[in-house]
């Protein structure tokens, strides 16, 4: 037998749907505490997000301004260099009389010079790709980049002035012995280049045989005599670039040979 109330029907129907709503109210406000909490927490974690992101920003932009304060030192240690690049170029490396010194110490004792000639010749610098400025041109939303393309091109063109330095030498000795001696000491030097032997003929002087040779060579570009130990070679005779200078023999082959013209 189904139990049995004393209760209207209607109050029970209140009671009931009366009980669902509490609990569905309850039902929510846990519901939109939970939205509100997680609201909370994520929007905490953006806030330290958006710290974090800031803090990097910072460092990023802090990092352009050392990498912009590097690239202007480097800039200025280029233009340093550059211009004392350029004011190495005006100062002569290797003095034409040292020059003239450390090849007449390396000469063999028999062999004399007739003729000496250095010619310098200017170097001419390769053409600057137009590649880069013709892009820039292309470029109509960047005139400010073309400006500074074309400065820093205007600034390359000012290079420091090279020159190759041909030598020349003519001259005698007894025999082709003293020539490959001499050829040997010229190629065993730091600052030259190219020692070539253009000839050597017979020549008869005062009715002495005699050779005439020419010596062809190249001053190295990066010569630099403060880079190499001079030849200290103590030496009597006149100076071989003068006539009259005797061919003396050492010491046990005999007498001197005989003289060139205007000797004494």
């Amino acid at each position: 037998m189904k139990d049995a109330s004393f209760l209207p029907e209607d109050y029970l129907a209140k009671l009931a749907e009366r009980r669902t709503n509490v609990i569905s109210l309850t039902l929510f406000v846990v519901v939109m505490a939970a939205v509100f909490g997680a609201f909370l927490v994520t929007n905490r974690q953006a806030s330290q997000i958006r710290e974090a992101q800031g803090a990097i920003n910072q460092q990023y932009k802090d990092a352009a301004l050392k990498i912009d304060e590097l690239n202007e030192l480097e800039s200025q240690r280029d233009r340093m260099l550059h211009k004392a690049e350029l004011a190495t170029a005006l100062v002569e490396r290797v003095p034409r009389s040292i020059l003239l010194a450390e090849l007449i110490n390396r000469m063999p004792t028999r062999l004399s010079l007739q003729e000496f000639e250095i010619k310098s010749t200017p170097v001419k610098p390769a053409p600057a790709k137009a590649t880069e400025r013709t892009q820039s041109l292309k470029d109509k939303n960047a005139p400010e980049r073309i400006a500074t393309r074309e400065e820093a091109q205007e600034t390359r063109t000012v290079e420091a002035p090279k020159y190759v330095t041909d030598i020349i030498m003519v001259g005698i000795a007894p025999t082709d012995l003293e020539v490959s001696r001499y050829i040997t000491e010229l190629n065993a030097y730091k600052l030259l280049r190219d020692v070539t032997l253009k000839y050597s003929v017979q020549i008869t002087i005062n009715e002495q045989v005699l050779r005439e040779f020419r010596i062809e060579m190249r001053l190295a570009l990066d010569a630099d005599i403060r880079k190499v130990d001079p030849l200290m070679v103590p030496r009597t005779m006149r100076d071989p670039m003068t006539p009259g200078r005797q061919f003396t023999l050492p010491e046990g082959e005999g007498a001197a040979e005989g003289q060139n013209e205007g000797g004494q």
